[in-house]
């Protein structure tokens, strides 16, 4: 071997030797490198997995939640929907009477009234001396049922469901000149004390007294 092959021959194995320790350190720092960034790169993931599964977690609570609201508002509108029809019945049963027993029912609104604006009279009496009492018990009905009932309705009512009341009492009962702008059922007019016994009256105060009933009836609560 010649002498410049020698000086050669040993520049080239020094170059290969620098390059394999250049490479040697390229992939120990190409190791340390994926080592460092894949530890970050799967906590990162692990967070996000994390992350995802609360957040899939919180929305399937709220879609339930939502979903149990809409179930209960769907039954409350049933509910609502079913009580509505009921007493839409029975009203369509009072307002379909016939004379005779609409005319009952006239009667016993009228005892009704006046039962209340006498018990009013007598507790104001009692507790305070102050007599109360009007110059005149009038009875007050729309336009069709004066018409139609007035003049029976004050003398079924003297000879009957009225008849124990006392004569000075039916002394001042009278049926009204004017009418009233109700729906049926009558007003009674004691002075400047009305007692309203109209039929929408009487309807809404049946549905307060009766509804948690008949909820527990129909539904099994008062819900």
């Amino acid at each position: 071997m010649t002498g410049l092959e020698k000086v050669t021959g040993k520049i080239i194995a020094d170059a290969e030797a620098d390059a394999r320790e250049i490479l040697s350190k390229a992939d120990d720092e190409c190791a340390a490198i994926r080592e460092k960034h894949g530890a970050a790169l799967e906590a990162e993931l692990e967070r996000l997995t994390e992350a995802g599964d609360r957040e899939c977690q919180a929305l399937i609570v709220r879609a339930r939640s939502s979903a149990a609201m809409a179930k209960r508002n769907a039954i409350l509108e049933a509910r609502a929907a079913i009580l509505n029809e009921a007493y839409a019945a029975a009203e369509k049963q009072v307002r379909t009477m016939n004379n005779e027993q609409y005319l009952d029912l006239l009667q016993k609104m009228l005892r009704s009234a006046l039962k209340r604006q006498l018990e009013g009279e007598e507790e104001s009496m009692r507790l305070y001396g102050e007599d109360i009492s009007p110059d005149t018990y009038e009875v007050v009905l729309n336009s069709r049922d004066r018409s139609t009932y007035g003049e029976k309705l004050m003398t079924a009512f003297r000879s009957g469901l009225g008849s124990r009341l006392p004569a000075a009492v039916h002394a001042k009962l009278r049926l009204a000149a004017d009418v009233a702008s109700i729906d049926g059922g009558l007003i009674l007019r004691a002075g400047p004390v009305e007692t309203n016994c109209s039929l929408a009256m009487l309807m809404a105060e049946n549905r307060r007294e009766t509804e948690a009933k008949v909820n527990r009836i129909l539904f099994g609560d008062a819900t």
